[in-house]
């Protein structure tokens, strides 16, 4: 017995070793793993290392339960969306835009009513019902048919905003006359394909005269972002003829001769279809939101169309190998070609911090966990644009040109690393920081880039700093931008005094996406989860086409 005990004792202690011994081999092998950051090229990098996450990836979107703490969070967000609205309702209801500062409105967007269609959806999921009916009310009294005379309508924007406003509040209501509108605001926008010898569709259109403006080119953002609105119109009405009308765009834009696989110059020519070979390549304006929809055109369709899947994966290696670039300091960004890729230039627009967001959703939806990992660098360069100004908020363009300093831990940030002016005389040339961040256009315009890629990661991930990162912007937001009434766009962000730094805008989007994203990064995951709906360029919601649902025949 005491033979049989030893020998127990023995094999107990040989385990214990065995199994110590594979955890410091797992430990070190994850630091070594972690250290190959450092291969990164320092202008154009490529990740050629097959990374490990350390977060795993699972079959569907996390379900984390409304803590106390994000409650609160949630119902301040509520509140920022009430001031917002209150503020529009009083001084500019059925206008497009309030101006906070003014107190009044404009129809710069043709007379559309385009902040109360663009917010539809929020108000809804908020659960500000007196406010939805109310501008559902409006809705169904608005003539689409009409915009202010002489104006012309900007196809892009309006597909996003009207289109997609009126198909996500529909997609959450299910009113027949949200979509009777929504099918009105796309036949009028349909126009802007007539007369195309290539399928391509004109920028502009004539609404009042139901013609389009004719152009001799067109940015892949205008030809490549009516996908998802107009495919889920036909899916909603049965009729093919707005998926056709998406779908021959798409054509166009895949097969035009490109220099290098998974890039697409920003621009084609409206006449043969070809691409502008000397335009930019970057995930900035004008390109942004067609990367975007090769991959929520897979997430869409329920997984069925696999050639998206295939563009997307084509274009997120290409943009790693080519586009993501480690500035000295060590932080990942996403720089632009110019000139027939013959200068890189080493700045980020904050419309390219939406990009984090996309490569977690694809690494989520794809099982690319490699994608994820640098996702996560990538936003935490765009929360730290934010992060390092005086106010708190991010600017519209940064660069990295800096002196190589290495950058602290996000904790650590002290006001001594906010960037420095530049001697008198220069007054809007700032000093990069210790990270290497230098601001180039220092507006805020109340974008929502950065909390839509917090948002998703924070649903990918279910790591709570991202909420952290998110509560952080929200407060900068609410300390200065909050106006007496309304939201107001910000001049320069390095500066904390508000007086002559309010710009006389608040833009449809800050309703219907910024504090959307905020709103749901603090709510429970199942309201508006993601494994049943994609979310458009603006947030609008739409219910993925599960594989027994319609499917249009030619």
């Amino acid at each position: 017995m005491f033979l049989m005990s030893r020998i127990s004792l023995r094999g107990i202690f040989f385990t214990l070793l065995a199994t110590l011994s594979l955890l410091y081999f797992m430990h070190f092998y994850g630091i070594i793993q972690s250290e190959r950051v450092d291969i990164m090229v320092d202008k154009v990098s490529q990740v050629k290392i097959p990374w490990t996450s350390g977060t795993s990836i699972g079959d569907s979107f996390r379900n984390s339960e409304l803590t106390l703490t994000n409650h609160k969070r949630q119902q301040a967000v509520r509140n920022a969306m009430q001031h917002a609205w209150t503020g529009y309702k009083t001084h500019a209801f059925g206008e497009d835009e309030l101006q906070p500062i003014s107190k009044g409105g404009n129809v710069r967007w043709g007379d559309w009513a385009i902040s109360l269609v663009d917010s539809l959806d929020t108000l809804k999921l908020m659960e500000m019902e007196e406010e939805y009916l109310e501008a559902k009310e409006f809705v169904r009294s608005m003539d689409f048919g009409r915009v202010t005379p002489g104006y012309m309508t900007q196809v892009f924007e309006m597909t996003i905003r009207a289109l997609g406003g009126l198909l996500g509040a529909y997609e959450l209501d299910e009113d027949p006359m949200l979509l009777k509108k929504a099918r009105e605001v796309a036949d009028i926008l349909a126009v802007a394909f007539e007369g195309s010898l290539v399928g391509l569709p004109a920028s502009y259109v004539d609404v009042n005269m139901k013609k389009p403006v004719p152009a001799a080119r067109v940015c892949i953002a205008e030809a490549g972002t009516i996908q998802l609105e107009f495919k889920k119109l036909s899916q909603l009405t049965g009729d093919p003829k707005y998926r056709k009308i998406a779908e021959r765009a798409s054509d166009v834009l895949e097969n035009a001769t490109k220099y290098h696989s998974g890039l697409y110059p920003m621009y084609l020519n409206t006449v043969n279809g070809q691409y502008d070979h000397s335009a930019s390549l970057s995930m900035g304006a004008g390109a942004d939101s067609f990367y975007e929809y090769q991959l929520k055109q897979y997430i869409l369709h329920d997984k069925a169309e696999e050639k998206y899947k295939d563009q997307y994966v084509a274009s997120v290696e290409a943009v790693k190998a080519k586009l993501v670039a480690k500035s000295d300091s060590g932080l990942l960004y996403l720089g632009q070609w110019r000139n027939n890729m013959t200068v890189f230039v080493r700045e980020m627009e904050h419309l390219a911090c939406f990009y984090p967001g996309l490569m977690a959703l694809g690494a989520q939806v794809l099982d690319r966990p490699q994608d994820l990992m640098i996702s996560e660098e990538l936003a935490r360069t765009c929360y730290l644009s934010y992060k390092t100004t005086a106010t708190g908020l991010g600017p519209e363009t940064f660069s990295f040109s800096e002196p190589g300093q290495l950058p602290p831990a996000v904790d650590d940030i002290t006001d001594d690393i906010l960037p420095v002016p530049a001697p008198l005389g220069y007054p809007k040339i700032f000093q990069p920081n210790k990270y290497g961040i230098t601001p180039i256009d220092t507006r805020y315009i109340l974008r929502p880039e950065t909390v839509e890629s917090l948002f998703i990661l924070y649903r990918v991930t279910d790591d709570p700093k991202y909420q952290e990162w998110g509560w952080d912007i929200f407060n900068a937001i609410e300390k200065h931008t909050k106006a007496e009434v309304g939201y107001a766009a910000y001049v320069n962000v390095h500066d904390v005094n508000s007086n002559g730094n309010w710009i006389d805008s608040m833009e449809s989007f800050f309703m219907a996406e910024t504090l959307k994203y905020l709103y749901l990064l603090f709510s429970p995951t199942d309201l508006i989860s993601l494994d049943e709906f994609v979310l458009s360029t603006e947030a609008h919601p739409f219910r993925i086409i599960k594989n027994n649902e319609t499917v249009l025949a030619d």
